[in-house]
């Protein structure tokens, strides 16, 4: 073979060597592509199983989706709350401290994390997260996260600091029912069952009484003097919620 056979041959060779390069970075995107959409949707059967109470199969379909992508911030994060259901809060932290390592800006795992936390006892970090999603501009519900704060203050026994976050909850949404009966369960701990009051009722405008409500308005009342209503809210909690534990109380403290 002459020389310039050679070097044409060497160049084919070449040329063939970078299209079969190609084809293979292509393939292999192709597949990792497939595989991150087969763990999405594992992800998501998975998180409608816990939504279930199935917690087996939503094990089955989390451990899958991270078999197919171990990066996965969704099924890290939904297998945290997996994790919390099952009692394993060591489990629980692992699997959202690696979803935050992905998306450390994703407002909704940080409220789930700092709620998380805050059932753990380490109050002051969870606020720190609940915080840190309530000042993202992205997210669609930050007085939620601002409500999330303040109960969390409000076990952690800082009062002042819980109305604080509460109050601004309700700056950012008027209407956030948790905020509302937080609120009206503080001012009577605080002794202002008046404020308290004003609190309930508003509570009660926008959310449907429950036990615990009507219980709470029993206490208002009486605080403020006001059998009337209170036996209004009592009559109604014996009527809505005869086996209910705040019935029982309501009963026994009359």
């Amino acid at each position: 073979m002459n020389r310039a056979g050679g070097v044409r041959l060497a160049a084919a060779l070449v040329a063939l060597l970078i299209a079969a390069g190609c084809t293979s970075s292509s393939g292999d995107r192709q597949f990792g592509a497939q595989m991150d959409k087969a763990s999405d949707v594992n992800t998501q059967l998975g998180a409608k199983y816990l939504q279930n109470g199935n917690l087996q199969l939503a094990k089955t379909k989390l451990d899958k989706a991270l078999r197919q992508n171990p990066d996965n911030a969704d099924a890290h994060a939904t297998y945290a709350l997996l994790d919390m259901r099952l009692d394993k809060p060591q489990d629980a932290r692992a699997h959202f401290e690696r979803a935050l390592d992905s998306e450390p800006d994703n407002p909704q795992l940080l409220n789930n994390y700092g709620t998380f936390l805050c059932q753990e006892g380490d109050h002051e970090q969870g606020i720190e997260y609940f915080l840190k999603a309530a000042s993202n501009r992205l997210y669609d519900t930050p007085a939620y996260a601002y409500a999330n704060a303040g109960r969390c203050a409000m076990q952690a026994d800082q009062p002042h600091k819980a109305r604080g976050y509460l109050r601004k909850a309700l700056e950012v949404d008027p209407r956030v029912g948790s905020a509302l009966f937080d609120l009206a369960k503080l001012e009577l701990q605080l002794g202002r069952p008046a404020t308290a009051e004003r609190y309930i009722q508003r509570y009660h405008k926008v959310a449907t009484p429950a036990a615990d409500s009507l219980w709470l308005g029993i206490r208002i009342a009486r605080r403020l003097d006001d059998e009337r209503t209170a036996r209004e809210y009592g009559r109604r909690l014996l009527r809505e919620f005869p086996d209910s534990r705040q019935a029982d109380e309501y009963l026994e403290s009359r």
